[in-house]
């Protein structure tokens, strides 16, 4: 059964060092460039960096759920799952700026990549997003209980010219599946993400597919060519994945004034006001730890900042009776506007949260869709959530 014992880590800016696993995990820096530091909390030195889990950086991208168990099914016979293998076979592709590769493995490696067009208009009898994971689920390094996969997206022809080809280049997908679970859950996050933009929130560009099977977003981590640094609050906040569900959103905006930088702290925090009460009035109880996060260049850049809103759905119409995934004030339950101003004001230094409140609940509130059986059921909770915020 393979074991692997050694990683080499490179990121955008260049080879890092190396992780290998003995009585722990241990990282040791073989580079004296400072832009090639793999974390914000992991600075270049000369001791290793040792420990009984991965550095969070690392480990915030091992496969959940549908990844893992189909990692697991192919692979389970020959190699040992372990967080060790699962960088190994998946840590080439990952949100973020580092990548993780057995040795003497080519860091770059071209794909031909996927039509964007092609995925949105499918119309054959095969499973699109099972004809994907067969391509593509050994390279994707992304957390999450649902189905879900890292997709190149490759340049598109038409009868002109090629489709803006420099800004193209490069460019990935994160493709989303319902699956069995929670039905009609792409076009849920289709229609919470079109409310977000639709109230001014920072979000990627995203899609729904023809039959509403698929939620595409474009990656978020990337720039001009370059994957950006990525770092969730599991990572800066040195949390297990199985406790993102522990912990306050006031721990998520002291992590963030920790870690952004300065002339960005102040918008971050305005930005993560608007997040999550967002998710308030869209009655999401999963923004939890790992969704949200910091995007920089590299952690000496001083451009360290609040990522773009990459993850949100309505839970309550799967589960009614769902509360907050993280403490506001001490609590889960749904907080009430008293809370929301108290949180704004006195964790993220919003001058006039009241104002954000309404602007948000107004865009929720005004917002039509397409009528459909989830948005059917979806209205109602946002609606009810709203009203209650007035």
């Amino acid at each position: 059964m393979l074991k692997f014992k050694r990683l080499d880590i490179h990121t955008t800016q260049g080879f890092a060092g190396e992780l290998t696993r003995e009585s722990q995990y241990v990282f040791n820096y073989r580079t004296g460039d400072p832009s090639c530091e793999i974390a914000l909390s992991m600075p270049l030195r000369a001791q290793s960096y040792a420990a009984n889990v991965l550095p969070g950086v690392l480990r915030q991208n091992l496969p959940e759920g549908y990844l893992y168990f189909w990692i697991k099914e192919h692979f389970g016979k020959v190699a040992k799952m372990d967080d060790m293998s699962i960088l190994a076979i998946a840590g080439r592709d990952v949100i973020g700026r580092v990548r993780c590769l057995p040795p003497d493995t080519a860091a770059n490696i071209e794909t031909g990549g996927e039509s964007l067009e092609a995925i949105l208009t499918w119309r054959g009898t095969e499973d699109l997003f099972e004809f994907l994971a067969q391509r593509y689920a050994l390279s994707s390094g992304i957390s999450g209980v649902q189905p879900k996969l890292l997709v190149p997206e490759k340049a598109v022809t038409t009868g002109k010219d090629v489709i803006d080809k420099s800004m193209i280049k490069g460019r990935g997908l994160i493709i989303k599946s319902s699956g069995a679970d929670y039905p009609d859950l792409a076009e849920n996050e289709y229609l919470c993400m079109s409310i977000a933009r639709q109230a001014g929130l920072e979000v990627p560009h995203f899609w729904l597919s023809e039959n509403r099977q698929l939620f595409v977003v474009e990656r978020f981590d990337y720039r001009e060519g370059r994957y950006l640094g990525f770092e969730d609050m599991t990572s800066l906040m040195n949390r297990q994945t199985d406790e993102k569900y522990i912990g306050s959103y006031e721990q998520v905006a002291k992590a963030l004034a920790l870690f952004c930088s300065p002339d960005q702290a102040a918008r971050s925090l305005t930005e993560l006001f608007k997040s999550i009460t967002l998710s308030v009035l869209l009655r999401n109880g999963d923004a939890h730890l790992k969704n949200f996060g910091v995007l920089y260049t590299h952690p000496h850049c001083q451009d360290c900042r609040l990522s773009p809103l990459y993850d949100v759905v309505n839970t309550t119409v799967y589960i009614p009776q769902d509360t907050l995934a993280l403490k506001l004030n001490g609590s889960k339950a749904w907080p009430g506007r008293k809370d929301l101003v108290r949180f704004g004001k006195a964790h993220c230094r919003v001058d006039h949260p009241e104002q954000i409140i309404d602007q948000l609940a107004e865009v929720a509130m005004a917002f039509r869709a397409e009528a459909s059986a989830i948005w059917q059921r979806m209205r109602p909770e946002i609606e009810r959530a709203c009203l209650l915020m007035r």
